[in-house]
C-alpha cells in the first residue's frame, strides 16, 4: 500500500459540480454508514438486505452500506464460497451483537434500540436510527474518488476531509473500504425474504459486500482536526483476482470513505466514482459468461449470456452469434448503452438443435458498434454437458405426490407451460401445515395437461435445505394415469429442485406401429422440406398430421393407401415458424409420433 499525506489549513478552493473532489467546505449534516452483519446460512438475513436496500433507495446520496459476512452463519459448508474477511470479527466483537441479522448505524449507541448493551441493532430499528443520524450536524465533510487501471488492477483512491466546525477530538481515523456487488452464491431464506435477488440459475445475488479496507482494520490516523483544516490522503492497492477464492470483478467495486472518532463513533461518510483506465481498444466487447439449463426439454435451449464493455467507447450495439453442436448459427442484434467495464445480461431467443446426448452451446460476439472488435480473444464461450430431458409421457391426466417433511410451511411448487411461461390451471401448490414433530405427510394433487410440448416442474424450500435434510424424508413423484413415474425426486436439494418434462401426445398409449418400422425424419432440424421414411409390413391407409406445441394442427396430408415395403412422405416446413413440432404418422388405426425442429 502507498500512502501520501498532505495536511493543511484550507484556503479558498474552486468547486466543481461534476467532481467528487474537492470536498465541500459548507457545513452539512451527517451521512449514514450502515454496517450490516450477515451470513449465507442466516434465514432472516435476506430481509436485512432488503431493508438496507430500501433505506439506501430512500436516501441515495446519504446512506452507504457495508455488508459484512461474519460469525457462524457465514461459515461455508463444503464447496460453498467464503465471503468472510479478516476484518469482520474485530468489528462485530465491539458491537454487543446477540443475533443475526444485525447492524450498526455509524457505530452509535442508540438508547432503547440495542440488541444487548452495545451498538448492534435488529433490522427493524435501522431506519429510525438512520433518520436520527441524518438530522444531526456534522463538524467534518469527507469525499473521495478513484482511478482504477484495468491492465494492472491498481486502484488509486484520493480522499479529502474538511473540518467545518469545532468539537472534533484531536486524533481521528479515516477508513477507506472496497465493497463489491453482483456476487452470486447461496443464501438461506432468500426465496422467502428477498425473492428479487434469486437469479434464474437459483443462486442469490449478494451486494454491498465488504472485500477490503485500504486503510487497515481501524483506519489511518488524522492528527489535525481543528476547524478549517483540509486533510488530503491518497491510497493505492493492487486488487487481487480473488479474495478467499471469490473473484473480484473490477466493474462491481465501490469505494466508501468515512471518518471515525477512535474505533467507535463514525461521524460521516461518502462514496465516490471510479474512473477506469488502461483499456487498450476503442471498441472491445468481452463475453463474460454463457449460461443455460443443464437439462432442457424438446431439444430447445434458451441461452443467457453476460457481455461487458472492455473498450474506451460507449458500447451501443453488438452482434451475438450462437449455435449448439456446430449447427446453423442464429444471430441476435443487441442494442443498449454500456460505459467502460459496465456489463449487461442478455436473454437470447430459443435455439432448436439436433440432440447428440451430450450437447455444447457455443456463443461468439462477432462485432461491436457496427465494426470490428479490437480484441477477439475474449469474445467466445461455451456451455457443455447440456442434456435433453428423458422425462416424457403421453396423455392428459397425471398425479403429483408431494411428501412433505416436518416444515411444510416452507414448501411451494409450480408447473409452468413453457409455451406460455405461465403456470397451468391448478399448477401451483403449497405451502402446507407444519407437523408437530419430525415426520412426513403425503399430499396428492391431480394434474391435467391440455397441450403437447414442454413443461417445467419446480418445488421450492424457503429455508434452503430441501425437504429431506433430517426432519423427515420428503420426496416428489409425478406419474401418468397408468401409475408409471414420469420423474421423481428424493427431496435432497437446497432452495429448489427443477425438472423439465415433455408431453409427446395427448393420446394416451401411443406405441410403435405393429405394421410399420424404421420410422425416421431427415433432415431434422429442417429449414425447408423433410422426408419421412418408414417400412410397411402390410398394405395400409397412411396419413400425416403435424401439431405445434399448443396442440393445434398446422399441416395435414390426405389419407392414401400405401403398399408393403419402404415408403416416403414429405413434410413441408417452409411456411412454419421456428419451433418444435410433433409429427403423427397414422397407419390404419395406429399412430406413431416423432418430433421435428424447424430452424431457419
Amino acid at each position: 500500500m502507498k500512502k501520501n499525506l498532505l495536511t493543511a489549513v484550507c484556503v479558498a478552493v474552486g468547486m466543481s459540480s461534476f467532481a467528487q473532489l474537492p470536498v465541500s467546505q459548507t457545513p452539512e449534516n451527517k451521512n449514514v454508514i450502515l454496517e450490516e452483519f450477515t451470513g449465507i446460512h442466516c434465514t432472516y438475513c435476506p430481509d436485512g438486505h432488503k431493508r438496507a436496500d430500501q433505506l439506501r433507495a430512500a436516501n441515495p446520496n446519504d446512506v452507504f452500506i457495508l455488508n459484512i459476512h461474519v460469525g457462524s452463519y457465514a461459515v461455508p459448508n463444503g464447496s460453498e464460497p467464503d465471503f468472510r474477511t479478516s476484518f469482520g470479527t474485530a468489528i462485530v466483537n465491539q458491537t454487543g451483537l446477540t443475533g443475526y441479522p444485525a447492524g450498526t448505524v455509524n457505530r452509535h449507541l442508540f438508547s432503547g434500540l440495542s440488541q444487548g448493551s452495545g451498538t448492534a441493532m435488529g433490522r427493524g430499528d435501522w431506519a429510525s436510527a438512520a433518520n436520527t443520524i441524518l438530522s444531526q450536524a456534522s463538524y467534518v465533510n469527507v469525499a473521495c474518488e478513484a482511478n482504477l487501471d484495468v491492465s494492472t488492477r491498481v486502484i488509486t483512491v484520493d480522499v479529502e476531509a474538511y473540518f467545518t466546525g469545532t468539537g472534533a477530538p484531536s486524533s481521528m481515523n479515516l477508513n477507506v473500504a472496497l465493497t463489491q456487488d453482483n456476487i452470486e452464491g447461496p443464501q438461506t431464506g432468500g426465496s422467502t425474504w428477498y425473492p428479487a435477488m434469486i437469479q434464474p440459475n437459483g443462486k442469490y445475488l449478494h451486494n454491498k459486500m465488504l472485500r477490503h479496507f485500504l486503510t487497515g482494520q481501524w483506519g489511518d490516523i488524522i492528527t489535525t482536526t481543528t476547524q478549517g483544516t483540509l486533510v488530503q490522503r491518497q491510497y493505492t492497492y493492487t486488487i487481487p483476482t480473488a479474495i478467499n477464492g471469490v473473484p473480484v470483478e473490477l466493474s462491481d467495486l465501490k469505494v466508501i470513505s468515512y471518518i471515525i472518532e477512535g474505533q467507535q463513533e463514525i461521524i460521516t461518510g461518502s462514496s465516490g466514482p471510479i474512473t477506469f483506465t488502461g483499456l487498450n481498444f476503442t471498441n472491445n466487447a468481452k463475453l463474460k459468461s454463457v449460461e443455460s439449463d443443464n437439462e432442457v426439454c424438446g431439444s430447445v435451449v434458451t441461452p443467457t449470456v453476460k457481455i461487458q464493455n472492455y473498450g474506451n467507447a460507449v458500447m451501443t450495439a453488438a452482434t451475438i452469434s450462437y449455435n449448439v453442436n456446430g449447427g446453423t448459427p442464429m444471430t441476435y442484434p443487441w442494442t443498449g448503452s454500456l460505459n467502460s467495464l459496465a456489463s449487461a445480461t442478455v436473454n437470447l431467443p430459443a435455439y432448436s438443435f439436433n440432440d447428440l446426448g451430450n450437447n455444447t452451446l457455443n456463443v461468439t460476439i462477432t462485432d461491436v458498434n457496427g465494426g470490428a472488435d479490437g480484441d477477439m480473444t475474449d469474445n467466445s464461450g461455451t456451455k457443455n454437458n447440456i442434456t435433453n430431458t428423458t422425462a416424457s409421457s403421453t396423455g392428459t391426466n397425471y398425479t403429483l405426490t408431494v411428501i412433505q417433511d416436518r416444515y411444510g410451511s416452507e414448501i411451494t411448487w409450480e408447473i409452468i407451460d413453457n409455451a406460455t411461461g405461465s403456470p397451468i390451471p391448478g399448477g401451483t401448490g403449497g405451502p402446507y401445515t407444519d407437523l408437530a414433530a419430525t415426520g412426513t405427510l403425503a399430499h396428492v394433487h391431480n394434474v391435467t395437461l391440455s397441450n403437447t410440448g414442454c413443461y417445467t416442474f419446480t418445488i421450492f424450500d424457503a429455508y434452503g435445505d430441501g425437504i429431506n435434510s433430517g426432519y423427515g424424508a420428503g420426496s416428489v413423484r409425478f406419474e401418468n394415469s397408468n401409475s408409471v413415474a414420469v420423474f421423481t425426486s428424493n427431496g435432497q436439494y437446497s432452495s429448489s429442485y427443477r425438472k423439465p418434462f415433455e408431453i409427446t401426445s395427448l393420446i394416451a398409449g401411443i406405441k410403435e406401429s405393429d405394421v410399420a418400422s424404421e420410422f425416421t425424419i431427415y433432415p431434422n432440424p429442417t429449414n425447408d422440406k423433410s422426408t419421412i421414411s418408414f417400412y410397411l409390413t402390410e398394405s395400409s391407409l397412411v396419413s400425416i398430421d403435424v401439431y405445434n406445441t399448443m396442440g393445434s394442427i398446422v399441416y395435414s396430408s390426405p389419407t392414401k393407401t400405401m403398399n408393403v415395403g419402404n415408403q416416403q412422405l414429405i413434410v413441408d416446413g417452409t411456411e412454419l415458424p421456428n419451433g418444435i413440432y410433433f409429427v403423427n404418422l397414422t397407419i390404419g388405426n395406429q399412430i406413431v409420433t416423432k418430433k421435428i425442429s424447424v430452424l431457419k
